[in-house]
């Protein structure tokens, strides 16, 4: 099976082995980790300026998300709080009382992509190359959905003398098949780091390859995300307004495909709203929205039997676009996780609190969007979601914003080698 390679010039095949791109990432590693973490800054900010202005980009699902985060205020940020406050550990040795420290990549960083979001791989390769790591990154799929116009951009990019093009010496972007076992290996053995995206099947197939014992692994697996809105938000018609305009945005981006897009919406009951005319307010929002694409046929059929079973049982309520699988509101009592839809498929689950719903959680639950209008109510379902294992509840309108921590990890950190001189 031939490698395909994926360039800022398009899809080119690159063989049938990893090993000539895998030399040539190797011999760009002094020139990366001699490079000033503030230049890497300068040339990802006018990447950033570049993607909305580039027409190539300009339209890229998640484009808008990613040219804000790849601002250099936001990139500061982000490694400030990963490396302790001090960006210069990147750039050499850093006085700490009587010693030294300094954070060293760790040297080949072999990346397997998920398919779920076109701009994704660019938030796993952007942290890494600030860790000064050379990447060979695998895409799920053989249609590049982007990357290719990221890469030509990026190489067309340039700041303080350093040209994304030189700095694209340090990356290579391949697909091949995922049953090839033997490539999957080659990638395996030659990475210091590997950082997996994907769902289950892909991170235990990826977790049994063979590795070298200093090999350090990064897993960002299978996620569900969830909506909670309070009492006290069902009784503010402002607040309920924006909290539900705010959940169908996050419904929409990426079309439910984000591990963090809100699946099911559990409502505290209220004496003042029925869970139907919660719905309704939903409809109305998703109504708003533009038409989707035409659908492929397995998740329009999924669609339709779910808005089938739903208006056939008594016990629960369904309100659907009259224009095809276009969205689907689903409507029921007492607390479960509904099995992902997705494609703008939401689930209003009614519930008498949000204490109802805590044996529900776990680290499966990735993102809860929250809004129950009170700040201190908040805080104490906060404190217990995260003890049970939650990464993120945030406001709604943002779950789908990528941010560090994620997952509960802290990537650049785990990206770098943390390293002593006590002279």
């Amino acid at each position: 099976m031939s490698v395909l390679r994926i360039t800022a010039k398009g899809t080119e095949p690159a063989g049938e082995s990893l090993g000539p791109l895998i030399e040539r990432l190797r011999q760009h590693r002094d020139r990366l980790a001699c490079t000033p973490v503030d230049r890497l800054l300068a040339l990802f900010d006018n990447f950033a300026g570049r993607l909305l202005r580039d027409p190539r980009t300009s339209r890229l699902e998640g484009a808008m998300f990613l040219s804000a985060w790849l601002r250099r205020s936001n990139l500061e940020q982000l490694l400030a709080l990963n490396l302790g406050g001090n960006l210069a550990h990147l750039d050499g040795f850093v006085p700490q009382g009587r010693n030294y420290l300094a954070a060293k990549p760790h040297g080949l960083v072999a990346m397997w992509m998920a398919g779920n979001v076109a701009t994704l791989p660019m938030f796993s390769l952007v942290p890494a190359l600030l860790a000064k790591n050379v990447c060979l990154v695998k895409l799920a799929l053989p249609d590049p959905s982007g990357m290719d116009q990221l890469l030509a951009v990026l190489a067309e990019s340039e700041a303080e003398g350093l040209r994304g093009v030189d700095l694209l010496d340090a990356v290579a972007v391949v697909w091949f098949d995922y049953h090839e076992q033997r490539l999957n290996e080659e990638m395996s053995l030659a990475a210091d780091a590997t950082l997996v995206w994907g769902g289950t099947d892909a991170v235990r197939a990826i977790g049994l390859l063979p590795r070298r014992e200093h090999c350090i692994q990064i897993v960002f697996g299978p996620k569900y995300s969830i909506g909670l809105i309070g009492r006290k938000e069902l009784e503010n018609d402002a607040g309920l307004e924006s909290a539900v305009a705010a959940i169908v945005r996050d419904v929409a981006i990426f079309d439910q495909r984000a591990c963090s897009a809100p699946q099911t919406i559990f409502v505290e009951r209220s004496d003042r709203r029925s869970l139907r005319q919660v719905g309704e307010i939903f409809a109305q929002q998703f109504a708003r929205l533009p038409a989707k694409p035409d659908l492929d046929a397995y998740t329009a059929s999924r669609i339709l039997n779910v808005r089938a079973a739903y208006a056939l049982d008594a016990s629960k309520d369904v309100i659907a676009s009259t224009d095809g699988a276009n969205w689907t509101v689903c409507m029921d009592r007492g607390p479960s996780l509904k099995e992902a839809v997705q494609s703008r498929t939401v689930f209003l689950t009614e519930i008498d609190s949000w204490q109802d719903i805590l044996p529900l959680l776990s680290p499966k639950i990735q993102t809860v969007g929250l809004a129950l209008g009170d700040l201190d109510e908040s805080l104490r379902f906060a404190e217990a979601a995260t003890q049970a294992g939650v990464a993120r509840c945030v406001r709604p309108g943002i779950m789908n914003n990528y941010e560090s921590p994620w997952d509960g990890k802290l990537l650049v950190s785990q990206l770098v080698r943390w390293v002593t001189l006590k002279p």
